[in-house]
């Protein structure tokens, strides 16, 4: 754990690389777990403000031992941050496989593919730089190459991939107008290229198809629906190419053993950092409230259980306080008034908006401590985490917390002509779980819902909408921690620059004292930090 930019993902790397030296495992089996990095950092990460190579998803890694010897091994992936796909903040770029591409295909593959000029596409921010940087790109894309060959895609299947990626650029320059004598939305003349460039030919009637509010809609607002369903789909054909990526890299991993042979594992977990941007939205709210999960597993385990067990055997200890961010977990997580269940109780009135939320929050934790309103006519709220208070712009919020896809866009997948995205959106449904909903004024019924991905409220006038997916995801990650012996490795950040070779004190002690580094000293100093078993002491 650490920062964004602390150097999480490249110590996951030595970490992977020193255990399979250690046990002198499988070499080919090591190559492959090695050779797949190049294939997630590029689909998964991206450069931000903070980081020119910040994973914005987090992944668990399990290595699986049999007499010591790795086995084989399997990747989960937790939280991708899709909304990178349609919207990047000034001095951020999309995920880095966009870039990849641009720099790497022939002229004859990106008139394949329809693409044009990469300044051309909204999806795409950033300049492309120097002819250095480009090079660089070039010879990143032929290491995605290489491994999706390594990985066992097939050639067809790797075309298809770029086509959908093209596709979706393509589909981020479709805007739409009202049309004049139906006073309703289509594709606009000027994006028409764009739609067919983006090779669905049904997905203007999808898209302009989607139902404006009840209450006085205006065509302004159905264009922006539109819009809404259009970035919808392009986050989804995105997030459905990473998890089938994953889905790969597993088959590719498993361990070929007898299923009766019990197997240990090491996993390890390498997540996003605590993020603090200049703008911080519903993903930082997301990034930030698993650090905090993060924090409280190590301060249990590091002072609660250690003290407590000093205690049990009746030592003599004068008990070290920490900094218990269990407050600030309540504040985000307790039901029903906590920011997350009363932003799932928003999200589930068709007539809520971010500023009801924002008015919720504001009256529901009025001299909370670790809560802020926002000053002046700011839509936004400040929550005080144990890293320092973080300033989030409410924008967009009910919206990306619901995850909504029209219905009707179902069909547009399962009909494509593209093979992959056929298998694309029916192997990844997860499977039907029970969850409880209101209908209307009735009493909380229990219904099917479509997802353990996803916790899911039904509406009866519309389409399906999908609740916080963070929160579930957050669930399964922390009972995995939990149900295992921890090991913590906290990395610091020398500097803010993201310069080599410089060391600041200032931000270094900071960050020592919010993960309560100098209590973990005092407690490994005063404590006992070697614990043989009996017999390993007697045969000593």
């Amino acid at each position: 754990s650490g920062e964004s930019g602390a150097g999480k993902t490249e110590s996951t790397k030595l970490l992977l690389q020193h255990i399979m030296n250690l046990c002198k495992g499988n070499s080919q089996l090591e190559q492959r777990i090695l050779q797949v990095n190049p294939l997630l950092e590029a689909f998964g990460n991206a450069q931000t403000v903070m980081n020119d190579n910040s994973s914005r998803f987090g992944k668990y890694i399990q290595l699986r031992f049999q007499n010591n010897t790795v086995q084989g091994a399997k990747l989960s992936e937790y939280l991708l941050e899709k909304s990178r796909v349609v919207q990047q903040d000034t001095g951020e770029r999309n995920f880095h496989i966009f870039y990849y591409m641009f720099a790497g295909l022939s002229s004859e593959q990106k008139e394949m593919y329809g693409l044009l000029d990469p300044s051309l596409y909204r999806y795409v921010s950033g300049g492309f730089g120097t002819q250095e940087v480009a090079e660089h790109w070039k010879h990143k894309y032929q290491e995605v190459c290489n491994a999706l060959d390594m990985v066992g895609f097939q050639e067809q299947e790797q075309v298809d991939m770029q086509a959908i990626l093209a596709g979706v650029l393509s589909l981020g320059n479709v805007t739409f107008e009202p049309e004049e004598s139906y006073g309703s939305v289509k594709v606009s003349e000027a994006s028409q290229g764009w739609l067919k460039a983006a090779a669905v030919d049904v997905l203007s009637q999808l898209m302009c198809s989607v139902p404006c509010p009840p209450v006085s809609p205006s065509v302004s607002c159905c264009c922006s629906l539109c819009a809404d369903a259009r970035d919808s789909i392009a986050k989804m054909a995105y997030g459905r190419v990473f998890g089938w990526i994953v889905c790969k890299i597993n088959e590719l991993l498993a361990e070929n053993v007898d299923p009766e042979v019990e197997l240990r594992e090491i996993g390890i977990l390498d997540i996003f950092g605590f993020e603090n941007f200049a703008v911080n939205r519903f993903e930082q709210l997301c990034i930030n409230l698993a650090n905090e999960q993060l924090q409280h597993f190590f301060n249990h385990h590091i002072f609660q259980l250690e003290q407590a067990a000093y205690k049990e055997e009746g030592l003599p200890w004068e008990t070290i306080t920490f900094n218990n961010n269990e407050p600030i977990l309540n504040l985000l997580l307790a039901k029903p008034f906590g920011v997350l269940s009363l932003l799932d109780e928003q999200s589930a009135f068709p007539q809520a908006t971010d500023k009801t939320f924002v008015d919720k929050l504001n009256s529901s934790f009025k001299g909370n401590l670790h809560f802020q309103p926002a000053r002046g006519c700011v839509l936004g709220f400040s929550i005080v985490h144990y890293a320092g208070k973080v300033q989030y712009a409410a924008s967009g919020f009910l919206e990306k917390n619901r995850d909504t896809l029209p219905a009707s866009v179902r069909g547009l997948f399962i009909s494509s002509v593209t093979p992959l995205l056929v298998p694309l959106h029916i192997h990844h449904e997860p499977r039907p779980t029970l969850a409880r909903v209101k209908c209307g004024h009735e009493a909380s019924k229990q219904v099917l819902l479509p997802g353990i991905a996803h916790l899911a409220v039904l509406r009866l006038d519309g389409p399906l909408i999908f609740l916080c997916p963070c929160q579930h995801s957050l669930m399964v990650l922390m009972e995995r921690m939990y149900s295992a012996n921890p090991h913590f490795v906290r990395c610091i950040k020398p500097n803010s620059q993201k310069e080599p070779g410089v060391l600041d004190s200032q931000v270094v002690l900071l960050q020592l004292r919010y993960n309560g580094l100098l209590e973990t000293i005092r407690i490994r100093r005063d404590g006992f930090s070697w614990r043989p078993s009996f017999e390993e002491f007697a045969e000593r």
